[in-house]
């Protein structure tokens, strides 16, 4: 088993700029991705939540939307939550970040999940 409480602390004192240099200092020390080793670690909402902040926040935000939108139904408290709180940079990221990881474009999956005003005030905040 792994030791749980040195995760939480030590993933949870540094700032996400230190979190994504340590992922980057364990693959070129062991080679292995370390979001990869902490997920096989890990599980419920804990691996979740280390996973997420192990993640730079664009890409965070990415998988928090493909999961909103994904499967039945839509998350729309997530989507509200995300795209209205970003700024225009973070925004700018969080589209790229979403092509990059899915290769998929962020404003056509919300606009094939999403219907009437909603889908219109979604796609005025992500441009």
């Amino acid at each position: 088993g792994s030791d749980k409480e040195a995760i939480l602390d030590l993933i949870t004192s540094r700032s996400n700029k230190q979190r994504v240099e340590i992922c980057q200092a364990y693959k070129s020390q062991y080679g292995k991705d370390l979001i990869a080793d902490l997920k096989y670690e890990l599980t419920g909402k804990f691996e979740r939540l280390i996973v997420s902040l192990m993640r730079p926040p664009p890409y965070s935000d990415a998988k928090e939307i493909k999961d909103a939108i994904g499967g039945i139904g839509t998350d729309e408290k997530c989507l509200i939550e995300i795209l209205a709180s970003r700024t225009n940079q973070e925004i700018h990221d969080l589209v790229a970040a979403y092509k990059d990881a899915y290769e998929r474009d962020l404003e056509a999956d919300i606009i094939g999940d999403t219907s009437g005003h909603f889908k219109k005030m979604l796609v005025v905040l992500l441009q």
